[in-house]
């Protein structure tokens, strides 16, 4: 992307020869075909996007992945003029600056209106899936999206569409007509809730050796925090990721769970942070693994789901009461890390925060 095809493209507001600005004074910033656009465009020029906004913006799940995922910044203008990182609360001099220097920030370079407290108003639970699927005619896509949604909400997705917002009524067999026709091309489409029953997300079908991968990224609201709702979905995971096992040939999954928005959005402020709630590993991912089935059952708590014959194993991690992070670490000790890693390949998503990147 050159600096005067980026200064035509109509989501660009200023560019400075490598970086690409991109301003908003909305409420809520999404991830509409312009955006999406513009962070393919400069991704391929290896050119940073850096989005600026107010300080009453905030990101949809969707906008925050794929602006994080091409390597972009979010820059918060605050009322008195100051800016700041609207990931991590660094404090910044320039806009600039967002996508110079190490982006870790130190409690000394974080900005105090980074800090400020948050009221909790639902339980999130970030899931992550992914399935594989044979490239075969007959193969239907969204199944993953449909069975979370209704399982963890009461009800299938509301809409989906290739940008945000995701109004097009769901429909599996519209969604799969979409990513045939771009094979082999990778394709990316939007998942929306009700506002009733909220869930956000995306769906990433890619073309591997093996067949099909469906990824499945979502984040559901599941009821108030300390509510008898939300503990009863959290006390039903691991039957609904049994359902996962026995409907569908899983690869990888991952629950985290935190507190945040009912909308789902997320604020340019310090919010809690998650805590793993449990991990599927699917046959496939047990067999690259080399697994021993009955042994991480005895060791770890894994329990069998799927085939007795080709399964996969469920790992419960946390709850409300017991921080799931050490269970995480035992498990992901026990299986390799860096085996994870390399089996995952790109996962995004929550898995970024669990093995690294």
């Amino acid at each position: 992307m050159s600096t005067t095809a980026s200064a035509a493209h109509p989501a660009v507001d200023a560019s400075d020869g490598h970086v690409v600005m991109t301003e908003t004074r909305a409420e809520v910033a999404y991830l509409s075909e312009a955006r999406a656009d513009l962070l393919l465009q400069a991704s391929a020029a290896r050119r940073p996007v850096v989005l600026v906004s107010d300080e009453v913006t905030r990101l949809t799940y969707p906008m925050r992945e794929a602006l994080r995922d091409a390597g972009g910044r979010w820059v918060v203008r605050g009322t008195d003029g100051t800016l700041r990182d609207g990931f991590d609360g660094r404090r910044l001099a320039r806009v600039a600056d967002a996508v110079s220097g190490d982006r870790v920030a130190s409690a000394d370079d974080v900005a105090v209106r980074f800090l400020r407290p948050q009221r909790a108003e639902a339980v999130q639970l970030l899931l992550s899936q992914s399935v594989r699927h044979q490239a075969a005619p007959t193969t239907v896509l969204g199944g993953t999206a449909e069975l979370l949604s209704q399982e963890l909400t009461g009800a299938p997705p509301l809409g989906w569409g290739a940008h945000e917002p995701a109004v097009v009524g769901w429909d599996r067999t519209r969604l799969t007509e979409l990513a045939r026709g771009r094979m082999p091309r990778e394709t990316t489409v939007m998942v929306a809730g009700s506002p009733e029953r909220p869930v956000v997300g995306t769906i990433r079908t890619a073309r591997t050796e093996h067949g099909l991968e469906e990824t499945t990224q979502l984040v559901v609201a599941v009821g108030a925090p300390g509510s008898d709702e939300a503990r009863a979905v959290v006390d039903r995971l691991p039957q609904v990721m049994a359902a996962v096992g026995a409907q569908q040939l899983p690869l990888f999954g991952l629950v985290l769970a935190r507190t945040g928005r009912q909308d789902l959005t997320f604020p340019s402020v310090l919010e809690a942070p998650p805590t793993p709630l449990g991990m599927l590993v699917g046959p496939p991912g047990v067999r690259d693994l080399g697994l021993d089935v009955r042994d991480l059952g005895d060791r770890l708590g894994a329990r069998v789901v799927g085939r007795p014959r080709v399964p996969g194993l469920y790992f419960p991690l946390g709850t409300f009461t017991e921080p799931g992070w050490p269970a995480l670490d035992a498990v992901l000790d026990a299986l390799g890390r860096d085996r994870v890693r390399a089996v995952l390949g790109r996962a995004g998503g929550p898995w970024e925060g669990v093995l690294g990147g």
